[in-house]
């Protein structure tokens, strides 16, 4: 049976001759993997929109181990990310991340709205650290992994001064009840209220101001291991890769 979905391309990998095996985040599947059959070929039709990034209406039936690509009409190829190094690379992250948190056929067309709107924003913003960090917050927490920043995730007892952010407990501790995990981390109250900010407020209002670099790096250390637990991984590819541009 066919079916009609509309999905972005999260990995591309190269099959035999001329095919490619997708992975495309649809917003009626969820993430499936697909087959395309010659779309290598010179001529092929459905070459730009079996390309990472690309948005597209795809037909698809499924396979015995794959869904097959029937047919594909490009609705956006975001393309001028691929003529910026910092766009690209923390819209690699972007999917990657995506990738790394979806299950196989499980529908969320809130990460699918969000991927999207963020992938846009990229495009025509350069706050590349204010939007990913944003992105982090609200992306885990759709997946069903809220951190708990409102009060003390142990006592529940309203947080003053000298807290911390245990990833262990998914959540901020109080002076109290840090002790309970000895590998917390530091967290000002700055810091706690630009993360609950991030968390329950728009991209569009977001994007309005300007936050401190130092309090982004400190929310970068505490939302990737907080991340990478998790989502039981060791490491991004396209986060190392980052890194080693801010070093160059």
């Amino acid at each position: 049976m066919l079916l009609k979905v509309q999905g972005i391309i999260l990995k591309s990998i190269n099959f035999k001759d001329s095919d490619k095996i997708l992975t495309i985040f649809t917003k009626e599947r969820g993430k499936i993997q697909a087959i395309a059959n010659g779309v290598r070929k010179p001529r092929s039709k459905n070459m730009a929109s079996t390309q990472v990034f690309s948005l597209s209406d795809f037909v698809v039936y499924k396979g015995r181990n794959l869904y097959n690509l029937n047919q594909s009409e490009i609705i956006n190829s975001y393309y001028p990310l691929r003529d910026d190094l910092n766009k690209l690379s923390y819209a690699s992250y972007i999917i990657e991340l995506t990738s790394a948190g979806l299950i196989e056929e499980e529908v969320n067309t809130k990460i699918f709205g969000l991927l999207l709107k963020t992938l846009d924003i990229i495009l025509k913003e350069e706050k590349y650290e204010l939007i990913t960090r944003a992105f982090e917050l609200k992306f885990i927490s759709y997946l069903g992994y809220r951190p708990h920043l409102i009060d003390c995730v142990n006592c529940h007892n309203e947080l003053n001064s000298n807290f911390k952010f245990s990833t262990s407990n998914s959540g901020v501790l109080c002076e109290k009840c840090k002790s309970i995990d000895r590998f917390s981390k530091p967290l000002n109250i700055e810091t706690l209220n630009i993360m609950r900010f991030m968390l329950f407020t728009s991209f569009d209002e977001i994007l309005k101001v300007d936050i401190d670099e130092n309090i982004l790096k400190n929310i970068e250390n505490i939302m990737v291991n907080f991340i990478l637990k998790h989502l039981d991984k060791t490491s991004f590819k396209s986060l190392n890769f980052i890194d080693s541009l801010k070093n160059i």
